[in-house]
């Protein structure tokens, strides 16, 4: 990701809709299907935004960013941090509880040897974290813009972790209230010529009472994920465990 989008999310990470109710999501999940943790990571950590969901539910947290920017502002809130490939990660192997890899799979150009990176340093039982965006057809300037790989449909996403060693524990769809609205934008957008040299993230400033209404109907997702899976949305979110051996 180009470094002035990663400060541009760093500056509106704390308040925007989509930022601050993937948190309350991803903090539901582990709060309800997950388990207390004595090492975490975050792989693909940014600027250090979601460790504290890992250090709400884990003795010792560590992140790792391929960016140096990142990395920076992530160190600067006293985060422990490091700049790490997430595909060949300085850990050894077995020595993690809880990874999490949070809009990173789509970033690598083979995202089965991210997964199996995840798998060797995982713990037998280890929980994994994922978060990825969903559907090809919703493919915009913002994927670029963000220089993602692909997108991905759920039922793709399980069989990839399952060959991979994993058991999926909860897959569910996420952002299914603002599905239509957010396809009617992408699809107006792309009516437009663009710079493909210079993409632009769709990262779009609404007024504040709106804003609270999309991280409303987020939060009301995260409540609604206890008990069933979404059917559709912008994102996937899995949270999976490492099959021990047999």
């Amino acid at each position: 990701m180009d470094n002035e989008l990663i400060k541009r999310e760093n500056e509106i990470a704390e308040t925007y809709w989509w930022f601050v109710g993937r948190r309350t999501i991803l903090a539901s999940v582990l709060r309800r299907f997950g388990k207390r943790s004595r090492v975490a990571v975050d792989v693909g950590c940014g600027t250090g935004r979601n460790m504290q969901l890992l250090l709400n539910s884990s003795d010792y947290v560590i992140g790792f960013d391929f960016s140096r920017v990142a990395v920076s502002l992530a160190a600067s809130r006293g985060l422990r941090v490091a700049c790490a490939d997430c595909k060949s990660m300085p850990l050894a192997d077995a020595s993690v509880d809880l990874l999490s890899a949070l809009d990173v799979l789509e970033h690598l150009d083979d995202d089965m040897r991210g997964l199996r990176e995840f798998h060797r340093v995982l713990k037998s039982n280890g929980l994994l974290l994922l978060t990825v965006p969903a559907y090809r057809f919703l493919w915009s300037e913002h994927d670029e813009a963000l220089w993602h790989r692909r997108r991905y449909v759920a039922s793709e996403l399980h069989v990839k972790l399952t060959c991979s060693g994993f058991r999926v524990l909860k897959r569910s769809y996420a952002v299914f209230f603002a599905f239509f609205p957010i396809v009617v934008y992408r699809l107006f957008r792309g009516l437009f010529p663009k710079d493909p040299l210079a993409p632009q993230a769709s990262h779009v400033i609404l007024p504040a009472p709106l804003n609270k209404l999309l991280t409303g109907l987020l939060k009301i997702e995260a409540w609604m994920m206890g008990a069933v899976n979404l059917p559709l949305g912008t994102s996937i979110v899995v949270l999976a465990r490492k099959v021990p051996p047999a």
